[in-house]
Parts: C-alpha cells; structure tokens; sequence
C-alpha cells in the first residue's frame, strides 16, 4: 500500500493500481472540511481550527482528498498554543492513524465510509488571508502568528505598504482608535480588544525564532488524542471488544 502526506502532485489511478492496497493520503484537516494544500494555514485565517483541526487518513481517488474516510484525530485549542505543539500532535496524529488504522484497512478490517457531497472550502492561501485588521481579536492573531509567522508570513498595511509582523512583544491596554506607529524595529496598533506591540520581521529575528524552537519544551499530545474509525467490519468490533 502507498502511504501519502503533503505530495503536491495528483497521483494516477494507473500508479495507485500497482499496489494490491491501493494508497492512502494524511490529509492536515477533518475532511470533507478544508481539502487542498493549505489546511493549517487556511483553518487558522479563517479561526475554523477548533471546528475542522485535525488529521485524516483517506482512500487515494481520483480527486484531490475526497476518497474514502478511513480515520481521523481531532485536535483541541491545546494543540494550536504554539508551532511546536501544532507540529508534534500532527506528527502523533499520523503515528496513530498509520500505526492502527492503516493496517486495519490491509487486513480488510476497516473500509472507511464515503465522503459527503457538498461544496466544501478548497484549502488555499491568498495574500488576503495573510493581512491582520484592527476588526480581528488579539487572540485571533497570535495564532496566526503560531501558523503563519514564518511562512507565508503575517502583514500589517500602513498606508501604501505592508509591514511584516514578528510576534507580541506586549499587551498595551484597550484600543486607542489611532492609527499604527512603526518606530525602532517595532509596530503598535489596535486590535478589537486592544492595543499591542509587536515586533517586525527581520532576518535577526527569524535566528532568534529558530534558536528559541530549538529549546522549547513541548508537553506530549499523546493523552489529549482521541482517534475515530470509520466503517469497521463487525468481526473487528467484536475482536476489539
């Protein structure tokens, strides 16, 4: 069977053919919500991720993500506190839908069930869905900083220009209704429930950044994850049982 996470490229059905299995794909998203190439990105800048974060394990088709649902793990608002968390709960999320429902699925214990018909978001990033507006809560764009800050990154406009933002530096107090004001590496602004400073983003910071993930002691998502199956044979659920 050919396993499949983040390859950009639709694979054949004449290739998926060529293994007795067939393949399966990790897909970043609780399908059929947010298919497509960007599921972090998107859930974050359209504030979905506590409705459609997580992981599932589908059938390859000849669509884009909408084969069969073999299994999924939800994710919680713990899981998206920072980068590294977001990153070491999809990486548990994978081992156990690989370690355990995809060998269910060989042995033909697990069939998956059929994807709903519907018209679903298609996961893609677009340079608005990078730009932060006074409308959006604090809360808002610090994860947008945890998913987005290094890649594709996230932007202020000030008049004619974009200023790219590094993360909070510090809570001000309540909005003020001014507009923002860049002054020695830093940015303050308003946001719905108040004002911040935040740091710009530079080539220094993205060093510090990396050098402070390097050092960052993330707590183990392995207790908080839960994983559904999806069309068990009863033979399974009675072994099981």
């Amino acid at each position: 069977m050919l396993v499949c996470y983040a390859f950009p490229t639709l694979i054949p059905q004449s290739l998926l053919d060529r293994f007795p299995q067939g393949g399966v794909n990790l897909h970043p998203a609780l399908l059929p919500n947010y298919r497509g190439p960007h599921p972090f990105h998107r859930l974050a800048a359209d504030g979905q991720h506590a409705a459609h974060g997580g992981v599932t394990l589908h059938r390859m088709s000849a669509g884009f993500d909408d084969g069969d649902i073999l299994g999924q793990v939800r994710f919680s608002e713990a899981d998206w506190t920072s980068k590294q968390t977001l990153v070491a709960s999809s990486a548990a999320a994978m081992r156990m839908l690989v370690s355990e429902a995809a060998p269910a699925y060989c042995r033909g214990r697990l069939h998956g069930v059929p994807q709903p018909k519907g018209d679903f978001i298609w996961a893609r990033m677009e340079p608005v869905h990078t730009m932060i507006s006074s409308a959006m809560p604090i809360g808002h764009v610090t994860l947008l900083w945890h998913v987005l800050g290094l890649l594709p990154g996230i932007y202020l406009q000030m008049g004619e220009h974009k200023v790219r933002l590094g993360f909070q530096i510090k809570r001000l107090g309540p909005p003020t209704g001014h507009a923002p004001t860049l002054r020695w590496g830093a940015v303050e602004f308003d946001l719905a429930d108040g004002r911040v400073l935040y740091l710009t983003y530079n080539r220094l910071l993205k060093r510090l950044v990396k050098v402070r993930a390097m050092f960052a002691r993330t707590s183990s998502p392995k207790g908080r994850l839960e994983m559904r199956l999806y069309g068990e044979t009863k033979t399974a659920n009675r072994q099981d049982g």
